[in-house]
């Protein structure tokens, strides 16, 4: 009679059993991953609350700077950003300044800043704002320039408002010349208004195409940038998954049993 022999089995189990060196490699990298992410939804939480500002702004009625004194908007200025607005008073020709590096359609130019004197205001001082006129092209000489006169005659402008995105530095060899217009590189209202005496509201009206007083202006409309930091955190969510995943995988070994 043959004698029965047992059969073997073997069957796989998998362990996990990660080395030190890639945990700690984990527990660094993959909270850093997820906090990225979270800071990017909080950006575009941000940028969500903004984007409903300038919507509401932009669809508001126009408002008369005229009717405003300075320290109104200061207190308001993030609320009216982009906001279309009406002011009545005489272009400061005399004292006219040129915004350097504007660029239209790949050609090198400036914008063309002039001083509108307010007629009407609440403040017993002077009050001006600036007029960004628009687009005017250079043509490879400084002093070479379009016309860019306007006359003194009282006049109502309408605009969209706009703060001045950075302080503006006059170039250091003009600062003692009395010659207009200045060319400038960016923007300090503040500066200006000691240099001519008066005061500037502070905000920068980018001039309304239809007028007649302005030059070349392709105003950019504002885009927001909320679905960018959503793709953001999306990013480092991914991964924050991957690293998960590999680390899992790369540590998980097969084990066999025999029986």
């Amino acid at each position: 009679m043959d004698k029965l022999t047992p059969t073997m089995k073997s069957t796989h189990n998998t362990r996990f059993s990660p080395s030190l060196f890639p945990t700690l490699v984990m527990l660094m990298l993959f909270p850093t991953l997820i906090a990225l992410g979270v800071w990017q939804l909080k950006r575009a939480e941000q940028k969500k609350q903004i984007d409903q500002r300038v919507l509401a702004a932009q669809n508001s009625d126009a408002i008369n700077l005229n009717q405003l004194v300075p320290e109104q908007l200061i207190t308001q200025i993030k609320q009216l950003n982009y906001r279309k607005a009406s002011l009545t008073g005489r272009y400061d020709a005399q004292h006219q300044f040129l915004l350097d590096n504007r660029t239209h359609q790949g050609k090198p130019g400036y914008h063309v800043l002039t001083p509108l004197l307010l007629s009407n205001v609440p403040s017993g001082t002077q009050s001006a704002v600036l007029i960004n006129r628009g687009w005017i092209p250079y043509f490879g000489v400084r002093d070479k320039i379009p016309d860019i006169s306007v006359d003194a005659e009282l006049r109502t402008l309408l605009g969209t408002i706009k703060q001045p995105a950075r302080s503006i530095v006059l170039k250091k060899e003009q600062h003692t010349n009395s010659h207009y217009p200045f060319l400038l590189q960016s923007i300090d209202l503040n500066e200006l208004g000691e240099k001519l005496h008066i005061r500037f509201l502070p905000v920068i009206i980018e001039l309304d195409k239809q007028d007649e007083s302005g030059f070349i202006r392709d105003w950019r409309p504002y885009y927001g940038k909320v679905s960018r930091h959503q793709a953001y955190a999306l990013q480092w969510f991914a991964m924050a998954a991957i690293l998960l995943f590999l680390y899992i995988k790369l540590n998980t070994r097969k084990t066999h049993n025999t029986f």
